[in-house]
């Protein structure tokens, strides 16, 4: 789905949050795109490096174990930020797995988004995978009030969600 999407998007400079193993980062660094790949696991970082490696893709992927995007300074811009997040609508107890919890308000959507969106070029876009199970109607209207355009570029429907493939980008009027 993401990569799909990205392949329609002109692009040269990409920020993947979340990168986990790196697969997404590996596919864009392919075909010639400069990939910094970002999660907040050094497990998840070493993987990707190790990906990477094995695939002999050197010089154009930067991989920056931090939280979300808050490692990067203002000013620094991406043509295009992509991010598979945790987006199920629970909170995440000690003993489970953050990958897949977002929290029963959204939270980690919302913290995820405050710190990607600036971070997003004046031509450049945010793809953001969701589940129809985590309120993304709720996202999208209040993406759409603080001025930036937002479509369903892919739709997949399982048994009891959809994941939905978000394009957001600036409106012309957004601010930057």
């Amino acid at each position: 789905m993401v990569l799909d999407a990205a392949e329609k998007v002109e692009a040269k400079r990409i920020l993947e949050i979340g990168c986990g193993s790196g697969v997404i980062s590996l596919a864009l660094a392919r075909r010639g795109m400069e990939v910094v790949a970002v999660d907040i696991s050094p497990e998840a970082c070493r993987n990707t490096l190790i990906n990477f490696k094995r695939n002999r893709i050197h010089g154009v992927v930067h991989v920056v174990n931090g939280d979300l995007a808050t490692a990067f300074r203002k000013g620094v811009e991406f043509d295009m930020v992509v991010s598979n997040p945790p987006y199920l609508p629970v909170e995440q107890s000690p003993r489970e797995d953050s990958s897949w919890a977002a929290g029963e308000d959204a939270s980690f959507i919302k913290m995820l988004l405050e710190s990607a969106l600036p971070l997003v070029s004046s031509h450049g876009v945010l793809l953001l995978v969701q589940s129809s199970l985590s309120g993304v109607d709720g996202l999208k209207k209040t993406l759409r009030e603080k001025g930036f355009l937002v479509e369903e570029a892919s739709c997949k429907s399982f048994f009891f969600e959809k994941i939905i493939l978000l394009k957001i980008s600036r409106s012309p009027a957004s601010p930057s």
